[in-house]
């Protein structure tokens, strides 16, 4: 559940009663005379900047999280294939300077004609191009 967020300038236009109506809400107990506004005001205060702590903290926590994925995805792929084109019916396919893999259609086939070789082995037919790119 989400309460407003009160800035200390807004608290001390309220009354005693409404600002504790705003601490009973967001579960607050002052310390301290109670009978005092400025009490009320502190704890508020005080109690918002927690939860904001809170929030930066888990922040903080995503970024970390979300570098530690980046980073871990270019140490399993560092950099996506380059495809060169030979001509229209046949691709190959390249990590940094080393040839990964080949598509190249086959005429002799008529449903799969699309064919993935890998160390001059076939591995992998398709009717289409994008199919064997996948």
């Amino acid at each position: 559940m989400s309460h407003p967020t009160y800035t200390q300038q807004a608290l001390c236009r309220y009354n005693l009663p409404r600002l504790k109506r705003i601490a009973a809400e967001l579960g607050v107990t002052p310390t301290g005379d109670k009978r005092a506004a400025d009490t009320w005001v502190n704890a508020i205060i005080t109690h918002q900047s927690t939860q904001l702590q809170k929030v930066d903290n888990q922040a903080t926590a995503q970024a970390e999280l979300h570098n530690y994925i980046a980073d871990q995805a270019q140490a399993v792929a560092p950099e996506p294939l380059t495809i060169v084109e030979i001509s229209f019916d046949h691709h190959e396919y390249y990590a940094d300077d080393k040839l990964v893999a080949s598509i190249s259609h086959d005429d002799n086939h008529l449903t799969q004609p699309w064919v993935v070789m890998i160390n001059d082995k076939e591995v992998f037919r398709a009717n289409t191009l994008m199919r064997c790119a996948r």
